[in-house]
């Protein structure tokens, strides 16, 4: 059974990394023999239950200073050469000098992470965004010569870490999972080396068959449209602008209601943008109607969805370059027979076939989504072919059973080919 060592963020479970786990568990399910590592555990419940084979695959790694540094002197003693050329590779590729290198806790923790992989002996190293679970990859793979893959989403577009070395690492890896075709189109320009079979294109996709699309009736007696935006609370979402929307649709007398699950991330940028929000709602007078409804549970997502007419995702890339990729929380909406109205930002429109199964709108222009979503709420033979031809889309397009294998396809031609060389 090929062996497969796999990282993310040193978090485990993240309530909203669903993609990396969506593509974990299929993994897993396919064949492979996966240990997937990290360093703090949070509560079970952040991982959603259809992801819950993960929790026995993890394996925790210690990252305290003294074992990291009798790892670096191990491997430093043991193969001196090797890691000489190693930090040169990276000190070119950060701009650190060899000692600024040396002393950064990450570059040590990569040996303990390197440690652990030798002990596991796997055939191959995945990671997931270009923090510190690639660098320890990128050590890991140089140090003990195992392929290694990443699965890119969005921050390498991001300098917002000193090691990211995006270039470096899309030049050594195997397999370069991008999540959409404008990933791959970065990704090529940033690395045109890294052209070819190596970058997959695999769109983030969701188990489609654990949704049921259905029409919505119209509400009864006078009671509002239902929305629902499934979103963490931080810049990119655009959630202010949905907020002012909202107001503007309640003010030409059509009565609707927003919720918004999801909560801020663990940062000051985050919990900074849930108070703009706040006092935007407290503004305009809306606490009766759009509801803050923080973190909620895979399956109540999933009850919010069925119970909505419209799905809005009023998302924006911000002035870093921050943006979304393929969000699994559109894929699940239109999977349930809603049609979505959303931005052109990052890799949306690749999603939205505009005016057949959602509307894309321009990002940051609150009257224009305003418009948008009043015309579909009164339009309810419309909006029911747009929600049937966007769960028929996801099924079509966008399920797991369409996506995945271009990933294990390409794993397993790697894992023989390393396998092949070895008998020889």
């Amino acid at each position: 059974m090929p062996r497969v060592v796999a990282t993310a963020c040193w978090h485990f479970p993240i309530y909203s990394q669903t993609f990396v786990y969506q593509e974990l568990t299929q993994l897993a399910q396919a064949g492979f023999d996966l240990r997937f590592l990290y360093s703090r555990l949070n509560p079970r419940d952040h991982l959603a239950a259809q992801f819950s084979r993960l929790w026995g695959l993890k394996r925790k790694l210690i990252l305290q200073p003294a074992v990291c540094l009798r790892e670096y002197r191990h491997y430093s003693a043991r193969m001196p050469r090797k890691v000489e050329a190693l930090v040169d590779r990276l000190s070119r590729a950060s701009g650190l000098s060899h000692q600024e290198l040396r002393n950064h806790h990450h570059f040590l923790q990569s040996f303990a992470f390197t440690r652990m992989v030798e002990a596991y002996q796997p055939d191959y190293v995945h990671s997931y965004f270009f923090y510190e679970g690639t660098l320890f990859a990128f050590v890991a793979s140089f140090l003990l010569g195992i392929p290694r893959g990443v699965s890119c989403y969005a921050d390498h577009m991001l300098e917002d870490y000193v090691l990211k070395a995006t270039r470096l690492h899309l030049e050594d890896c195997s397999i370069v999972i991008a999540t959409s075709d404008r990933i791959k189109r970065e990704l090529t320009k940033i690395a045109p080396q890294a052209e070819g079979d190596r970058i997959v294109v695999k769109p983030n996709a969701i188990g489609a068959a654990a949704f049921r699309a259905a029409l919505r009736p119209e509400p009864r007696d006078g009671s509002p449209y239902r929305l629902v935006c499934v979103s963490r609370i931080e810049p990119k979402k655009g959630l202010v602008y949905l907020v002012d929307a909202v107001k503007r649709v309640l003010d030409r007398n059509l009565p609707v209601r927003l919720r918004v699950l999801g909560a801020p991330d663990d940062s000051d940028t985050s919990r900074e943008y849930a108070r703009l929000l706040e006092a935007r709602i407290r503004e305009l007078g809306l606490y009766d109607y759009v509801a803050l409804e923080g973190r909620r549970s895979a399956a109540e997502v999933q009850q919010a969805l069925e119970a909505a007419h419209l799905f809005v995702a009023p998302f924006v890339e911000t002035q870093t370059g921050d943006k979304d990729g393929i969000p699994t929380c559109l894929l699940e909406a239109m999977a349930t027979g809603l049609p979505a109205v959303c931005t052109d930002a990052g890799s949306i429109p690749e999603v939205i076939e505009n005016g057949e199964d959602g509307v894309l709108v321009p990002q940051r222009d609150a009257g224009r989504l305003a418009d948008v979503i009043e015309a579909i709420l009164r339009n309810p033979e419309a909006r029911g072919r747009m929600g049937m031809r966007a769960a028929a889309k996801i099924r079509r397009q966008f399920d797991i059973a369409v996506c995945e294998h271009r990933f294990h396809d390409r794993l397993r031609q790697v894992i023989a080919a390393r396998r092949g060389q070895g008998a020889q």
